[in-house]
């Protein structure tokens, strides 16, 4: 069974603990025997909770409905509970990086005690200590910092291969960035795509890249192998074209020809056996390829399961068989242990300020992510003339915990950064919080895409680099546009969903994120505040190059679906920092190397933290890839070190 070190309390065995410590020398509390539930406003939307009750004891506590974030909140819904129950009170501590759904449950808690004819204020003080002292001194083969997909994703390969484990995550969850990420991966040759037939559109986008002039060798001798397959494919098949290959020279295009092309083609060549490895951890991806949000091309599999949980689930299922891997949860990294010239372990502190030494026998794998939620870092190395402002007033869709920490810790050890002014702003986040789980990722992808600013006009491809549409968007009146789709599209609101699962119907009556529904055209038109005739026209518009398949003046090349039918919904949108493209140069292995290319003996990254493989602007769907890919190498490098 898998040994679970954390400051945390995973399991709890609730008639022992009730009686054990929780109201130790604090009044009795008095209360009406029995059930009472309470519904509170939540983060995303309403949550209720059932809390059971005796004369002066809490006995049970269930959150019964939430539409909280899922994956992330999942930690707190078990742990807030636990630990009301363990501690007998209300000023328990919440889950590191899940602090509003935390503050949520323990206020709907107090709701329900005061039914029962609590005295709230007996609940509020704390219970008798119980924090644990004193240093402890760890060891194991690998040691991974950071708990998002790519060090659960090294943690998986790294056991595969028999190494021992231990994985440290500085928040209360696991999951970081990757959690709340879009869940979509692109993959060239999968079977999703393989059914699809061939567009106008797809051909051109390869046309037209073939058709630029080479820069380099490297350039010319992929240029090349694209075109011979390409033509290859195209006498024998009507069905969509896509290879490693392609997919390398589409993204490096998609990053300015600024990325490492050796290694962005190591990535792509890697994408299709990476698919593979996630589904042998179960896991479930939905049955058709489309384009994701700035993904460029129809190669994008959607995740079954909202936003990036079901790749969590998947590693975090597979690890909870393996015997030789150990978490520890809320232990924050604070430094790379060095001797002589080889990294060795790491220097960490416990919740509670206690020293963590973790020593590893073979090899440190950093997955700490990237900075795009640290404001000061972001400024610092990327605020510029393509980014003029990246201060504290612009949103982010990063959770808290990802900072960057592990890009400063490599490069205190003598490791190279590249490419950190590279920062991406994602276009369909939440204006008010920055958040993306709100988006609606239609079956349809880019296909089923309109932007309509506040004059009713659109403004942009649809299809088109993340950096572009991002910087569009904030040119736009208000910083902001709005989401227009028809029931060509949404077919069944009741079915159609956001990112993190919620419905459409749900979404309306319940007044979220600006949702708005109208049976006609016009009557969006008023609901929006936009003006009818310029939305008409520009529906029309849309409507003449879908029909033709033929680019309109923006650019757009995919097509495929008409807006025509009501009713018609919207909601509005902004762009929010995303990405960091920069980090830790690393090669093939996921060794992280200095400026003169050797490798630093002992250190590997992975995920985010890694810089050179995006060039300027990573596209839409790379971002899983890479933390599938280099994660399974760096765990599998690591693992391999002696």
């Amino acid at each position: 069974m898998k040994r679970v070190l954390s400051c945390l309390v995973a399991a709890v065995i609730l008639s022992a603990l009730v009686l054990g410590c929780g109201t130790h020398g604090r009044q009795k509390p008095a209360m009406n025997p029995g059930t009472y539930h309470a519904t509170v406003p939540g983060f995303n939307g309403p949550l209720s909770v059932e809390v059971t009750v005796s004369a002066d004891t809490i006995n049970n506590i269930r959150v019964t409905d939430h539409v909280e974030t899922p994956g992330l909140s999942d930690w707190a819904i078990q742990q807030i509970p636990e630990r009301i129950i363990r501690e007998q009170s209300l000023a328990v501590d919440v889950v590191s990086g899940v602090t509003v759904t935390s503050f949520v449950i323990i206020d709907a808690v107090e709701d329900a005690l005061k039914q029962a004819g609590a005295d709230t204020a007996v609940f509020s003080r704390p219970a008798r200590s119980t924090r644990p002292a004193g240093a402890q001194n760890l060891d194991a083969d690998v040691i991974i910092v950071g708990g998002g997909g790519a060090g659960l994703a090294a943690a998986v390969s790294a056991t595969e291969s028999g190494a021992s484990v231990i994985l440290i995550e500085k928040t209360g969850f696991l999951g970081g960035n990757s959690i709340v990420a879009g869940g979509i991966y692109n993959v060239p040759n999968s079977p999703q795509q393989q059914a699809l037939t061939a567009l106008p559109g797809d051909d051109r986008l390869i046309q037209d890249a073939l058709a630029l002039p080479p820069t380099t060798a490297k350039h010319r001798e992929l240029q090349e192998k694209v075109r011979a397959e390409f033509e290859q494919h195209r006498r024998n098949s009507d069905k969509v074209f896509d290879s490693p290959a392609w997919f390398a020279l589409q993204s490096w295009l998609g990053g300015d020809m600024q990325a490492d092309l050796p290694l962005l083609y190591h990535l792509t060549s890697n994408a299709l056996a990476g698919f593979n490895w996630m589904k042998s951890m179960n896991m479930q991806f939905q049955n058709n390829a489309m384009m994701g949000t700035g993904s460029m091309y129809r190669r994008t599999i959607r995740s079954e399961l909202p936003n990036g949980t079901g790749f969590i689930k998947a590693f975090r299922e597979t690890l909870d068989t393996r015997d030789n891997y150990t978490q520890l949860m809320e232990t924050t990294a604070t430094g790379l242990i060095i001797e002589n010239g080889r990294v060795v372990g790491v220097n960490a502190a416990d919740r509670h300020g206690n020293t963590v030494t973790l020593r590893a026998n073979r090899g440190v794998i950093l997955a700490t992510g990237g900075f795009a939620g640290n404001v000061e870092l972001r400024q610092h190395y990327a605020e510029g003339e393509f980014w003029p402002y990246l201060g504290p007033t612009l949103n982010t869709t990063n959770v808290s915990g990802v900072t960057g920490d592990g890009i400063l810790f490599a490069r205190d050890v003598g490791a190279e950064l590249i490419g950190m002014e590279h920062l991406q702003l994602l276009h369909v986040a939440n204006p008010r919080n920055g958040l993306t789980n709100d988006h609606v990722a239609a079956v349809s992808g880019t296909s089923g895409t309109m932007f309509v600013n506040r004059e009713g006009r659109r403004f942009v491809r649809e299809d088109g680099r993340r950096d572009e549409i991002s910087q569009a968007v904030l040119a736009q009146t208000g910083r902001m546009y709005f989401m227009v789709k028809s029931a060509d599209v949404i077919t069944n609101p009741d079915r159609d969903r956001t990112l993190d699962g919620r419905n459409i119907t749900f979404m309306l009556e319940n007044n979220l994120s600006g949702f708005v529904r109208a049976d006609t055209l016009k009557e969006l038109a008023a609901l929006i505040d936009v003006d009818y005739s310029s939305l008409a026209a520009t529906i029309s518009e849309f409507n003449y190059h879908s029909r033709t398949n033929t680019p309109d003046r923006f650019g757009r090349v995919v097509f495929g679906l008409t807006f025509e039918n009501g009713p018609w919904y919207a909601y509005p949108r902004s762009s929010a920092t995303h990405y960091t493209m920069g980090g830790v140069r690393v090669d093939e292995y996921s060794r992280a190397l200095r400026p003169d290319g050797t490798p630093i003996p002992g250190l590997y990254a992975a995920g985010e933290i890694i810089g050179g493989l995006h060039g300027t602007n990573r596209l839409g769907g790379n971002a899983i890839v890479e933390f599938v890919v280099f994660g399974r190498i760096a765990g599998e490098s690591a693992a391999a070190a002696r």
